[in-house]
């Protein structure tokens, strides 16, 4: 397994696809890892050649004290990119790798050729901030599991839920298995977050998706983005909430490739 040493952690980072082909790199949701691109590994990688990774507190990564804020999970990035080669690469980010993805490309504007953010927001207002604690309670109260079920019917659309019930079951069980103290880092590190300043520097071409369905980031928040970067497309996916790369990947799949191949 590849890991690179990035700082003071191990980042774990998997490549895909033609070795001589454009690099698109997909960054990963607040608890996700290198597994939550399964829908879209192979698809991007007939195209691209796609790095996934895992963020600092997630899947096979270095879990240190934390909490982990978003400046440090853009240096981290860039440091990775910069051990292995990688001087410009498309970003593919959904909801918190979204949020890494639009500071990174802000911040670093000359490493960016492109960039696609699905379900993700400028800034933790004081709604966002509730739920985020809310999750913290429960983490207190009932461990990684309990932090999953507080946060499931935001997560999830209706469609999905009514026939995949059996799926978000087995993952309320890998949630077990999280680590807590990664998990609290990776929470606490986003109640600070805040870029809107920083959007109307974005100069790469972007696209900003949302899912109809998403209640934990809805479609006002995606809108909101779409008009601070300059020159975004925008486009909603129906029939799908939060997870939207999961419960919709045909779809998702088709409007990130349009807009990355044209």
């Amino acid at each position: 397994m590849p890991y690179q040493k990035v700082r003071d952690i191990e980042l774990y980072y998997e490549w895909h696809g033609r070795e001589d082909a454009d690099v698109v790199v997909c960054v990963n949701g607040l608890f996700g890892d290198t597994t939550s691109w399964s829908l879209q590994r192979d698809a991007f990688a007939k195209h691209f050649r796609v790095l996934l990774f895992d963020a600092r507190g997630q899947g096979r990564s270095s879990k240190p004290k934390g909490p982990y804020l978003h400046p440090e999970h853009v240096t981290d990035l860039i440091g990775l990119l910069d051990a292995l080669g990688v001087e410009k690469a498309s970003f593919v980010g959904i909801s918190h790798g979204g949020t890494v993805s639009m500071r990174l490309a802000a911040e670093h504007p000359e490493r960016v050729r492109s960039l696609a953010v699905a379900n993700t927001f400028a800034y933790c207002d004081t709604l966002m901030r509730a739920k985020l604690e809310s999750w913290l309670r429960a983490l207190d109260l009932g461990g990684t599991v309990a932090r999953f079920d507080i946060s499931l019917p935001w997560v999830w659309g209706r469609r999905f839920a009514q026939a995949q019930w059996d799926i978000v079951e087995h993952l309320r069980e890998l949630a077990a298995d999280a680590d807590p103290s990664a998990v609290r880092a990776l929470i606490e590190g986003g109640l600070g977050y805040d870029i809107r300043s920083l959007l109307p520097k974005i100069q790469a071409p972007a696209l900003v998706i949302v899912a109809e369905e998403d209640v934990l980031t809805p479609p006002f928040l995606a809108r909101e983005l779409a008009e601070a970067i300059h020159g975004a497309a925008f486009t909603m996916i129906p029939d799908a909430g939060h997870a939207l790369n999961f419960e919709s990947p045909e779809s998702y799949n088709d409007c990130v490739l349009s807009f990355l191949m044209r």
